[in-house]
């Protein structure tokens, strides 16, 4: 008599079509997980799916502006009737709009806090109850720059400082309910950011967006009485 196949984890990640989303969609599913990705680009995202499946995975493209209340709504309906569970979340998405901020338009602002911090939220808030049944990881990628403010971010260290709030205040409301609430906190990585292509600075460490994805399967993996609130993951060569 063969036994029936096991249910995969399922991994939700958001600003999944580019970068360090990217890789980590593709790290999940080279662990056996189905993976739904978000994102806004439908022609990246199309290609970050292959690229999970191709390591194995199961994955999910959801064309997903995760600023818009109703279409993280319907994102994660669709993830509960397709997949019936969410194990993992992974709060990615993110925008770099960078420049002086006397000169720095409410657009630009509203832009960089309703996707970095508002679209974090939304998300979290849509993932929980689907997180509430099983238990499991909720992270976010948070910067250096949600630590120490730099000259000419300032929506964008204002959005990350409130990510590493937002976090905190989950994990005391989740953890007694089975939800390891974290946040990797990444130095430099080597991938496009705002208008800035993907290039190395003479004499500047970079993590690479693979390192980033480590991270979280670090967390995902840990052991059920262990819990990583928050990971600064520092460049070292």
């Amino acid at each position: 008599m063969s036994m029936p196949a096991e249910t995969p984890r399922v991994a939700v990640v958001t600003g999944a079509s580019r970068g360090a989303g990217r890789a980590i969609a593709i790290r999940l599913g080279r662990e056996g997980m189905a993976v739904a990705l978000l994102a806004r680009g439908a022609d990246d995202l199309a290609r970050a799916a292959e690229a999970v499946r191709a390591a194995g995975g199961q994955p999910l493209p959801l064309p997903t502006d995760i600023r818009d209340e109703g279409q993280v709504q319907a994102a994660f309906a669709a993830i509960e009737r397709q997949l019936g569970r969410a194990d993992v979340v992974v709060l990615n998405a993110g925008v770099g709009i960078t420049g002086p901020t006397e000169r720095y338009t409410l657009e630009q602002w509203r832009t960089t806090l309703d996707t970095n911090l508002t679209g974090a939220f939304l998300c979290a808030r849509a993932a929980i109850p689907l997180l509430r049944r099983h238990g499991g990881n909720l992270i976010a990628i948070g910067s250096g720059a949600g630590k120490q403010g730099y000259a000419g971010m300032a929506a964008y260290c204002a959005s990350k400082f409130g990510l590493i709030g937002l976090m905190q205040s989950l994990a005391a409301e989740l953890g007694d309910e089975g939800i390891k609430v974290s946040t990797v906190i990444p130095g430099s990585i080597l991938t496009a950011f705002g208008s800035k292509p993907a290039v190395r600075q003479p004499g500047k460490k970079y993590l690479l967006p693979e390192d980033v994805a480590e991270a979280v399967l670090y967390l995902v993996q840990q052991a059920p009485q262990a819990w990583t609130q928050e990971m600064n993951l520092w460049p070292f060569r």
